[in-house]
């Protein structure tokens, strides 16, 4: 690990004046993040094609371990800045917390009601809805391995109808079993687990979006995990949509995570796959370079080494099928060279908004790269190991 003493100000102040939360943008140069190498290479030079921040910034690959990551990169008072009220993440709105957990089958993955009104209109077609197979073919293509929901862990006690439940250290809990959401957004995934019966907490570093998730009536603290007073191994699961990419110290926060699971407990997230064809073939379009939020730049290996070292095990990790990085980079660069072109423009809202029908006709293709693994985007689940022998439900 690089010690904080060998970061150096870049003294480099960018200025936008049609953005005034990034007045100040400070740069400091770091070490590799993961190794504590003061030896990288510049591989690609980006603008923020997304959000508008003023400025050229630079992605470098460390010459020991492979690492690539923004440097220089935002001083932590300036980050803060990067992110800016039209930021596409952060706009969702979370659905009323008022249906009750008992309504959805625990441990199901499937968030879509194939009833009524709720069925998909492909569904509904009268003629479509008795074709042998097509409900569950239509549910194969839809599933993204985005957002995966853990089932809830429960022991039924032989001749009671009741569940008890059983946490991830094999231990019965009378509240059940706890989640916390990293970087959680207005709080749509906190509704999902709380949904399916988990007890679950959130913590959002923006303030909007958090105040968003605390409106909807959700657990939200507002800040980061080092600001948060946490129990220790109080968790059975930690899950983090498209986090670690955006955070500094990312080997502090794996340590603070498993500190915080319980033995067995599971940590569950996504990154983008800065390892397949994607950023080679798209270069400095490519969608998810996403500059200067985007401080690292994981590869499926790069990844599984940082977790065995901050002492996870079990490590899975897992091709998306979803093309969303593809649509958003030949997006940018329809805009590169057409920037008036309402198409290209169309495009680039696709990320954050899909739709439906072009979801279902890229399906094909996003399996087919998913199968080869070349995904663009990781869903990676790894668990804290059991300090002691127990049988789990």
């Amino acid at each position: 690990m690089p010690d904080k003493s060998e970061t150096k100000s870049d003294d480099r102040m960018l200025t936008d004046s049609s953005h005034p939360s990034s007045e100040m943008l400070r740069l400091e140069r770091i070490c590799c993040p993961l190794c504590g190498s003061a030896n990288s290479t510049a591989v690609q030079i980006s603008r923020d094609n997304l959000c508008g921040i003023v400025g050229e910034f630079v992605v470098e690959r460390c010459d020991a371990c492979g690492h690539r990551f923004m440097n220089p990169r935002p001083v932590r008072e300036c980050l803060g800045a990067c992110y800016p009220e039209h930021y596409g993440p952060h706009q969702s709105t979370p659905d009323a917390v008022t249906r009750p957990a008992a309504a959805v089958v625990s441990g199901s993955n499937n968030t879509n009601d194939h009833s009524g009104a709720g069925r998909p209109l492909l569904l509904r077609i009268l003629p479509l809805r008795y074709v042998p197979g097509l409900k569950r073919l239509y549910n194969w293509l839809m599933d993204d391995r985005s957002q995966p929901l853990p089932p809830v862990p429960r022991m039924t006690s032989p001749g009671t109808a009741a569940s008890t439940v059983i946490s991830s250290s094999g231990e019965t809990s009378a509240e059940g079993p706890c989640a916390l959401e990293l970087g959680c957004a207005s709080g749509q995934y906190l509704v999902r687990l709380q949904d399916a019966g988990w007890k679950a907490v959130g913590i959002e570093p923006g303030s909007r979006p958090a105040m968003m998730a605390q409106q909807a009536g959700l657990d939200v603290h507002c800040g980061t995990l080092e600001c948060c007073d946490l129990p220790r191994e109080h968790f059975d699961l930690v899950a983090a949509w498209m986090v670690f990419e955006h955070i500094p110290d990312v080997r502090q926060t794996l340590e603070g995570v498993h500190d915080l699971l319980k033995p067995g407990g599971t940590l569950l997230f996504s990154i983008p796959n800065a390892g397949c064809w994607e950023a080679t073939f798209f270069g400095r379009y490519w969608y998810v370079w996403e500059l200067p939020r985007h401080l690292h730049h994981f590869t499926p290996s790069s990844i599984r080494t940082l977790l065995q070292q901050c002492g996870f095990e079990d490590i899975q990790i897992a091709h998306q099928r979803n093309v969303s990085n593809i649509v958003g980079s030949v997006a940018l660069a329809i805009l590169a060279r057409w920037p008036e072109c309402r198409f290209g423009r169309w495009l680039l809202r696709y990320p954050d908004r899909p739709t439906f029908v072009t979801k279902l006709l890229l399906a094909p293709l996003a399996h087919v790269l998913a199968w080869i693994r070349q995904g663009g985007r990781l869903t990676i689940s790894a668990h804290r190991p059991l300090s002691k022998n127990v049988c789990m439900a």
